[in-house]
This record gives C-alpha cells, structure tokens and sequence, in this order.
C-alpha cells in the first residue's frame, strides 16, 4: 500500500529547521512554540523512517539523509508557494494584506488609505493587527511593517519610518510643567517596548536618567489617549503620535526630542514581494514613508 504524503506544515517545519541557525529560530519563522515545532519535526522524521538530523556541540545539523531529503523538497515547496500566490481572483478587486501595529495603523497608515485608494482603486488593501511578523511567516500576510526589534531574518526588508520621541501632555498639563519643570511631580506614561524608555529617553537628552517609574501601555494609542485625559506626560514617539499633536489634545514639553535607534521597517516573504499588487503596495508605503519624512524635516 502506497503510503500517503505527510502534511505540508512538516515538511514546512522541516525546511525551515534545515535552514535556520537555530530550531527555536526555525520555530518563531513557523510562528510555532518550540514544543510544536518539536513535534512536528519528530513526526516528519518518523515519516521519513531514518535520522534527519544529528546533535552536535553547536547543536543540531543535517545527517546526508536530511540533506538528500531538503535538495529534493524544497524546489517542489518553493514551486507549491509560489502556485499558490497566483492563485488570486480575476474579477473584483485584487487583495492585499498588511500587517502592522495598531498605534502605527491609527496613527500614521489609516489616514493616508484615501490617497491609497485614489492610486490604486484595484487593490483590496486589508489590515492586520500585528507587532511582530507572525502573520508573514504563516502566510496570513503578504507584507508588513515591523520596528526595528522584530526578527526578519529570511524576510526581503528595507528602512522605512524613522523614529524620535519627546514628551507631550494635555495643553493643562504642560502648562503645569512649564510653572516648575520637574518630570519627577508628573505621572510617567510608556509603552510597553522596549522597557525603561524615559532612563533612556533622559540620558540620550542629557538629563538625569532617575526618574519615577513609568505607567506602561501595549498599545501606543491607549497611551496618548491617557495624557490626552490630562493623566500624566507620555513619551510620544513619531510618526504615531503626530494625529494627537495635530488636533491640539497632545502638545510637545519645552524638552529635547531624541532620534531612536533603529525604526520601522518594510518586509515581505520574497515569493509574496513578487506578485504585482504587493509590489505595489510596497512602492506606495516606501512613496508615504519618503513624504513623511520630507513634512517631518520640514517643520
């Protein structure tokens, strides 16, 4: 009896273990847990019926087996993905998924989609909310828009927002700050990533880098809606706080504004990046990333 064909995430799972530096590396690519991506390497290898891969000071690495069986699957899975890529509907609007953070989307990506659409009315563009690259990797996405933290490793990427951060507050709560000009008698607001950012925020403008415990958000946005309550003075950070600047409900300290390392970056799974809509909304993001950053230096 001829025996069936094992699951395209094994051999997914597989590829990926074979190629990456690390199993746990290979795992975050999958967007598994490192006890998943175990198992299914386990139940490839019993599939397979011989050792793929053998432990090493280093750690793990290909027997000849697993090399023979990596030179003749990958052409097929490569071949597979990028069949199923074209597989996009003929009539309609062509889609488009983009994941990205949800205080990036709010702040900067969602005002712009009408000249988006006025440029390309035959592209769906679809949102996802994602920090990291999950999404990509899993194939849920055809590109995203990830900070300099996340890893892109085996992802096509460029530079695509930089960032800044300052303090900003509610127009009554700066004015408070400008009677005496002490951080310390003010509620600190943060975000959550990375960790001690006023420390470092303060030593970068040259300040005294103790100060009070900072109040921390996930979310970017739930952030500035706080201090626009008149809660406390947020380190915003550009371009997603500019909507909150812009409408008056944040207003900046008379405090240094810091450039930080690093920023947002554009990627995409390279056979994804191939396909003409994604490749144009691709050039349309790197188009309003150059004109932000043109309108930023100009003010």
């Amino acid at each position: 009896m001829r025996r069936r064909l094992p699951p395209l995430e094994q051999i997914e799972a597989f590829i990926q273990a074979a190629e990456a530096p690390t199993f746990r590396v290979a795992a975050e690519r999958c967007a598994l847990s490192p006890a998943a991506f175990s198992r299914r390497i386990q139940a490839f290898s019993a599939f397979a019926g011989e050792p793929l891969f053998e432990r090493t000071g280093a750690g793990a690495r290909l027997t000849q087996a697993g090399r023979d069986r990596l030179d003749a699957l990958k052409p097929a899975y490569l071949e597979l993905r990028r069949a199923a890529a074209g597989l996009e509907r003929r009539e309609g609007p062509q889609v488009v998924s983009l994941s990205l953070s949800h205080s990036l989307a709010v702040g900067w990506l969602i005002p712009r989609l009408d000249r988006f659409r006025a440029a390309h009315p035959e592209i769906e563009l679809r949102l996802r909310s994602e920090r990291g690259s999950a999404d990509m990797r899993r194939g849920e996405a055809d590109l995203g828009i990830c900070y300099s933290d996340i890893d892109l490793t085996g992802l096509l990427q460029t530079s695509l927002l930089e960032v800044s951060v300052a303090p900003v507050a509610a127009p009554a709560v700066a004015a408070a700050f400008a009677e005496h000009g002490n951080l310390r008698e003010h509620r600190l607001l943060a975000g959550a990533r990375p960790i001690d950012l006023w420390p470092w925020w303060a030593r970068e403008a040259g300040m005294d880098p103790t100060l009070p415990k900072a109040e921390t958000y996930d979310l970017l946005h739930a952030m500035y809606e706080m201090a626009a309550g008149g809660f406390g003075v947020a380190l915003g950070a550009t371009p997603t706080v500019w909507p909150h600047i812009e409408s008056g409900r944040l207003v900046r300290l008379p405090l240094p504004q810091v450039a930080a390392p690093g920023g947002y970056r554009l990627a995409a799974p390279a056979d994804r990046r191939r396909r003409a809509p994604v490749a144009a909304v691709w050039r349309w993001l790197e188009g309003e990333a150059a004109r932000t950053q043109g309108l930023a230096a100009a003010a």
